[in-house]
């Protein structure tokens, strides 16, 4: 691996494994759907400005258009409306452990959609490593939380599935487009869905303090300017099953940082059910790279 390579995945782990923490502390002061609302649009601005500079192309084609739709709607738009929502009621760390499983859902989808990219004995083992790691995550907060809690855990648990749905688009239709043009596309995509849900909000109180303002100015450059385009430039010079490991080290990094930086509680149910879905993501990654096929596989989720 060249070293341009390796600084980029280690910086877009070290980037999503922090943007977590950022959310439920941005979420703690401006209403969640403000702030992920904001987000989205001040990404789109600033990379169309920069893929403007650069003269970087758009999507243009039709099969570009519909697939860098699908993925704004599914990794931005619904994907930052439940997460930046559920962060209220659930544990930071414990968000981004379901956002992992997302490559496991990813191998049942290639399987069907995806040329030369089957399923085989291992990934079916993944999957019900997987499904039960799910499980007893979806129970994993304590019943002090409330039903919120209890909603936010289980649309959490089907978040994934919508992330291999947009990846399965990005690999077949955006893998030779400009990473900054499509991102900044779906900024746009997703900020439109996520203006709905802002608007009802407005009428809440907010807070921009200074942990705020840094928080959504991390998130903003760091977590989606940055890490976003270095997974798609990644997936141009790695084998998809190697960035996949990344969604072991991410979640883990989450969890210790909510621990140690926000005082969030792990139980002993809370990280059985994590090591369950890191071992069925690293056994995905295994499964996919002793593959004798070619296969397209897609990138990870861009949520956080």
């Amino acid at each position: 691996m060249r070293i341009n390579v390796a600084a980029a995945y280690v910086a877009m782990v070290l980037l999503w494994g922090t943007t977590w923490a950022a959310i439920k502390i941005g979420v703690a002061s401006v209403p969640p759907h403000i702030f992920a609302f904001e987000r989205a649009l001040a990404v789109a601005i600033i990379l169309t400005a920069l893929a403007l500079a650069l003269r970087l192309p758009f999507p243009r084609t039709r099969p570009a258009l519909a697939a860098t739709a699908i993925s704004g709607l599914f990794n931005i738009g619904t994907a930052w409306a439940l997460i930046f929502w559920a962060e209220q009621y659930v544990p930071s760390g414990l968000v981004a452990v379901f956002g992992s499983t997302s490559p496991v859902w990813t191998a049942v989808l290639a399987h069907f959609l995806v040329r030369g990219d089957r399923l085989s004995g291992l990934k079916v083992v993944a999957l019900l490593v997987g499904l039960v790691g799910t499980a007893l995550l979806v129970g994993a907060p304590s019943s002090g939380e409330g039903r919120n809690a209890l909603v936010a855990t289980a649309l959490l648990a089907l978040m994934p599935i919508s992330w291999a749905i947009a990846g399965i688009a990005i690999a077949r239709y955006l893998s030779s487009e400009s990473p900054i043009a499509v991102v900044a596309t779906q900024g746009w995509i997703g900020s439109a869905f996520l203006l709905p849900f802002a608007l009802l909000e407005v009428g809440e109180p907010q807070r921009w303090d200074a942990p705020a303002i840094l928080s959504f100015a991390y998130l903003v450059l760091g977590g989606s300017c940055v890490a976003l385009v270095l997974n798609a430039w990644l997936y141009r010079r790695l084998r998809p099953t190697t960035v996949m490991l990344s969604q072991i080290l991410i979640p883990a990094q989450a969890l210790l940082i909510g621990a140690l930086a926000l005082g969030e509680v792990l139980t002993p149910r809370m990280l059985a059910g994590a090591l369950l879905v890191a071992t069925a993501v690293g056994l995905n990654a295994r499964a996919g790279g002793t593959s004798t096929e070619p296969a397209a596989e897609p990138t990870a989720s861009a949520a956080d």
